[in-house]
């Protein structure tokens, strides 16, 4: 997904927070550059989603949030025991992307990547 220019970036993060495949658009300078305060966001969007799966039951799944911030708009993903997080340009049509990434990610397999 990150070879179309308007993606910035779109990684596959664990149920715990940790960034397990993927990784910044190249093309593009990052917003945020400080890997701590990355690492912060993906824990706690981590915690987000496991926090609003107490309402599936009665609600039903979520399919996507959107976040639609001045200068991105983060998209998150469920996917299995994890979760596909995707940071666009505001010009791009969210609901594309999530398209997009559903199609990617149905016959995609994750690979896990070692970190230190």
């Amino acid at each position: 997904m990150s070879q179309n220019n308007c993606i910035r970036f779109a990684v596959i993060i664990n149920n715990k927070g940790r960034k397990i495949a993927g990784g910044f658009n190249p093309k593009i300078t990052p917003l945020e550059k400080d890997t701590q305060k990355m690492e912060m966001l993906f824990m706690e969007i981590a915690l987000d989603l496991s926090m609003k799966k107490e309402f599936d039951n009665s609600l039903g799944t979520i399919n996507a949030i959107v976040s639609y911030r001045n200068k991105v708009n983060i998209i998150t993903i469920p996917h299995k025991d994890s979760f596909m997080l995707i940071s666009s340009e505001i010009g791009l049509d969210p609901i594309k992307i999530i398209q997009i990434a559903y199609q990617n990610l149905r016959s995609m397999k994750i690979i896990k990547v070692m970190t230190n």
